[in-house]
């Protein structure tokens, strides 16, 4: 009997062990919950600010760039310290803001500035986030290097930052995650054409418009919140939206320029739900970054080296959509030259001088020509003096070096 009684103890013993064993077989199949899925924007705004002889900006907002994606892959390690990111299922990706003159081609060319994990098989994922990041150091330059097509406000549009909100957001949003938008602009959501999108009630589609009505106020913000002062709303809310606002720069003309500026932006952002937002200025690149961590609570890995920069001294007349304007104050014939060279220009191989930035703002004379010379003005009272001047001499680098004896007179 005692026999019998081990035997059985001892059977019961087995059953729960191996009852036990495959219990925990079953919880070690059982899948990992996910971590929190991240989705980035970056939204970017290549409007006057990167102007032909303002290229200083170009290699700030580069770096910046780049710090994000830093932060991206900051994220990922933290989320996975094995760096397969087997699990994870994060995005980023870079948008160019609405405008009329920027090329076609830069929004074919800023589709290749993403990444989409949850798209990647896991064993290539690791491999994808290594290989995208060389992505961005090799197409970023080329396209701002495009986007460099004048020398003046006139040859830009605004960036229409207003329709982004109005018409793409939503479609660009993860409705299971965290979104984050970063926008990399000047802080002026300006448009040119201010009839395409009228003011209603000291509502605008121009942030110049509130500033220029409230900048000589002393009491500008008791004014600006009495009567209801702000961008023109969009009737959609964004509430899992978090935004950063980057690269503001505020005019010096007035000191109360920034003050106003985060405000129309905060309000505006507010009407929309948007709680969570960060306006950066535009500093050092490393203050940036700094700035960035701290709203992003992560460290990026490493400093942000400068990016090197060639001067673009020459405009690519083919990438124009509307024509640079003439200076007005030249006279007739120098204009009449100076549109030849303008239609010819598309034809002529396109060179560039290697000038490596920051630029000294004072050479800005040499990115729109030297000045011409008036054209020498001919004699028009006689028919037969067409290569001489009135006073006979040289004027503004002008004569056949022929000067004629005057006709004697008949007595």
């Amino acid at each position: 009997m005692r026999c019998h009684g081990y035997l059985l103890l001892t059977g019961l013993f087995f059953l729960w062990g191996c009852n036990e064993f495959q219990q925990a077989v079953k919880d070690a199949k059982k899948e990992i919950p996910p971590a929190p899925k991240d989705n980035y924007i970056i939204l970017l705004d290549l409007s006057d600010r990167i102007l032909y002889n303002n290229q200083q900006q170009v290699p700030k907002d580069i770096s910046v760039i780049n710090s994000i994606y830093g932060v991206f892959k900051s994220k990922l390690g933290a989320k996975d310290p094995t760096h397969l990111y087997y699990s994870l299922r994060d995005k980023l990706k870079v948008l160019i803001a609405p405008q009329k003159t920027t090329p076609k081609s830069l929004y074919d060319m800023v589709g290749s500035l993403r990444i989409d994990l949850t798209a990647e098989q896991p064993d290539k994922k690791a491999a994808l986030t290594d290989e995208t990041e060389k992505t961005f150091n090799k197409v970023l330059p080329e396209i701002y290097k495009q986007a460099v097509i004048g020398n003046n406000s006139n040859a830009y549009s605004g960036a229409d930052i207003w329709k982004y909100f109005n018409e793409d957001l939503a479609d660009d949003l993860e409705k299971e995650g965290q979104n984050t938008l970063f926008i990399i602009t000047d802080g002026y959501m300006d448009l040119e054409k201010s009839e395409e999108r009228p003011s209603q009630n000291n509502r605008y589609a121009s942030c110049s418009q509130i500033i220029k009505a409230l900048n000589k106020y002393p009491d500008w913000e008791t004014k600006f919140a009495e009567g209801d002062y702000g961008i023109l709303p969009i009737a959609k809310k964004f509430p899992n939206l978090r935004v950063v606002l980057l690269q503001v720069n505020p005019r010096e003309d007035w000191n109360g320029e920034y003050s106003l500026l985060t405000k129309i932006w905060g309000k505006w952002f507010a009407e929309m739900g948007i709680s969570n937002y960060r306006f950066i200025k535009d500093d050092n690149v490393h203050e940036v970054k700094e700035s960035m961590e701290k709203f992003m609570d992560t460290k990026v890995a490493g400093r942000i080296s400068p990016v090197p920069w060639t001067k673009i001294t020459t405009i690519d007349s083919s990438m124009m959509t509307i024509p640079v304007p003439v200076a007005t104050e030249l006279p007739p014939a120098v204009n009449v030259i100076l549109e030849k060279k303008t239609i010819s220009a598309a034809k002529t191989p396109i060179t560039r001088t290697p000038e490596v930035l920051p630029p000294d703002e004072s050479d800005a004379g040499i990115l729109v020509g030297k000045k011409k010379d008036k054209p020498a003005v001919k004699r028009s009272n006689s028919k037969d003096d067409d290569d001489i001047l009135k006073d006979g001499t040289p004027a503004n680098g002008f004569n056949t070096g022929i000067k004629k004896e005057p006709k004697k007179k008949n007595r």
